[in-house]
């Protein structure tokens, strides 16, 4: 299939999706007002939740010609574990996960390029997978290590896989969580033998357009966010997500040209071309998958499995896609247990 009509294809089934959303839009306006439907809160500080010294120091690192927030804990001579998280998300998606692990790890919890405190480049093709595993690679540098084991969710998933082919030597471990390789994620959406993917990625052809995602997920004061963390359908299911934790996210995405930037590592890397990579890894990887998850469906996880024949899985069956958040004891206690059946030693 040439670019040119794959674009058009794109384009048409990304107007189909954004004009069901048209219709959602003018329903609600109806039924709750334009002054609820356009309400967006001024957010004059950040919830105190965020500056929780459990989870460690706030930090800056200059790495190329951007800037990166982090938050670090754990022994400064201990072995990295490097978290990254995904879309619409921030360092704060593994505060369960930071706390688990740096009595005996260096952790440190990102806010990828685009993120959080992070900055934010403005062009789609600031936002391509190349750049963000550069990224990574000049953050382990600057951090003071030479390799980590990495635990990645989400688009720090898809960054991840990328990351490790690319640099394998700088990769101990590798864990996963929900989201497989981009090459096989776009293969997956796009392929009409899998009409389940297909419409669970309905998302994906809107993000491609410009504009109209920013504009639909800003309406109520970013309820999609609620929808996201909190709601019946994406929701975190176990119940430990609050609206406190929601306003976390909304702090950051209320900022200008935030949600642009999150957006934009769909519309770099999943768009027309895709980004592709080899899927070689030497090094243990273990996938852990939400199976409850309703954007990144199951189908996706077996296709990484046979590209991935080596990979360890965990299948936590009650788990939504924010499995991190959603099970924490489950994630932690299945990284722990990888790490140990591979004869990994933290305090070496």
């Amino acid at each position: 299939m040439g670019d040119l009509l794959e674009r058009l294809i794109f384009l048409v089934i990304g107007l189909a999706w954004a004009w069901l959303w048209c219709i959602t839009i003018v329903v609600r306006l109806i039924l709750t007002g334009p002054k609820k439907l356009f309400y967006k809160k001024v957010s004059t500080a950040p919830p105190a939740r965020l500056s929780d010294p459990a989870y460690g120091q706030h930090n800056f690192i200059n790495i190329g010609p951007i800037k990166l927030h982090y938050v670090a804990s754990g022994p400064s001579e201990a072995p990295l574990m490097l978290l990254l998280h995904g879309f619409p998300e921030i360092w704060y998606s593994w505060r369960y996960q930071i706390k688990e692990f740096q009595k005996d790890f260096r952790v440190v919890a990102v806010d990828m390029r685009g993120y959080g405190e992070s900055d934010r480049p403005q062009g789609v093709q600031q936002y391509r997978m190349p750049l963000l595993v550069e990224d990574v690679r000049l953050l382990i540098e600057a951090l003071g290590f030479k390799s980590c084991v990495l635990v990645s969710h989400d688009w720090g998933g898809a960054v991840a896989y990328a990351f490790a082919a690319a640099h394998p030597e700088m990769v101990e471990r590798l864990v996963v969580m929900n989201i497989p390789p981009v090459g096989i994620w776009r293969d997956g959406f796009t392929d009409p033998s899998k009409p389940v993917q297909f419409l669970a990625s309905g998302y994906i052809y809107e993000f491609l357009l410009p504009y109209f995602p920013e504009f639909h997920a800003s309406l109520e004061d970013l309820k999609f966010l609620e929808m996201a963390y909190i709601g019946k359908k994406f929701g975190v299911r176990s119940g430990l997500m609050t609206e406190e934790d929601v306003e976390c996210y909304k702090y950051y995405f209320r900022q200008p040209g935030a949600m642009t930037a999150g957006i934009n590592y769909y519309r770099a890397n999943l768009g027309v071309p895709p980004y592709r990579h080899p899927l070689k890894y030497p090094m243990p990887v273990k996938i852990i998958w939400g199976c409850q998850d309703s954007a990144v469906t199951l189908t996706l996880l077996e296709d990484t499995i046979k590209a991935i024949p080596h990979a360890d899985v965990t299948r936590i069956e009650e788990s939504s896609h924010w499995v991190q958040m959603d099970q924490p004891e489950k994630v932690c206690q299945s990284i722990r247990q990888f790490l140990q059946a591979t004869g990994y030693n933290a305090s070496k």
